[in-house]
Parts: structure tokens; sequence; C-alpha cells
């Protein structure tokens, strides 16, 4: 699996818990696996989560993408909004 860094637009809290991170990659990536990955604003890291990959939006806009966790993710509680932050996948 290659790293992949991903800078947010919006994030969406879908029914039975899933979110929903849009935003557009600042590395290359064909398909985003499952993995373990960290939310990073101002090159802090605020949270570690874990993705469960990339999701296929019906009317995808490219060059957005988005991404998914089934994790309970309260951006508020780290200060973070729904947009403007970075998601990087572990090393």
């Amino acid at each position: 699996m290659g790293l992949f860094t991903m800078r947010v637009k919006d994030t969406f809290h879908l029914e039975g818990g899933t979110t929903a991170f849009i935003g557009v990659l600042e590395t290359h990536a064909r398909t985003i696996p499952p993995c373990d990955c960290q939310i990073i604003v101002n090159n802090e890291v605020k949270m570690s989560l874990r993705i469960d990959g990339e999701m296929i939006l019906q009317k995808q806009q490219a060059p957005c993408r988005a991404i998914s966790s089934s994790q309970r993710i309260d951006l508020a509680s780290f200060g973070v909004g729904r947009g403007g932050f970075t998601i990087r996948s572990k090393d």
C-alpha cells in the first residue's frame, strides 16, 4: 500500500455511524484501501482514526475523492471543523 494525503473539503455523518470525508488527494493513489490514518491541522496531529477505504460517489466531481470510517469521530472535540484539514495515512 502506498501512503496518501488528502486535503479534506467537507465531512458528512451518514446513517449507521459512518463518517465520510470528501477532498482532494495531494499524493497519487489509484485506490485507497482500509488503513490507519491521522487528522492533521497546521502540521499538528489532532487524532488518529481507521478508515474503511475509499467510497465511490454516485455523482463524484473530479478531482474530489471520498474515504469513510465506521469509527465514531467527534471532530469538534479535537478543535477540528468539517473541512480545511488533512488526513494522512500512517507510515
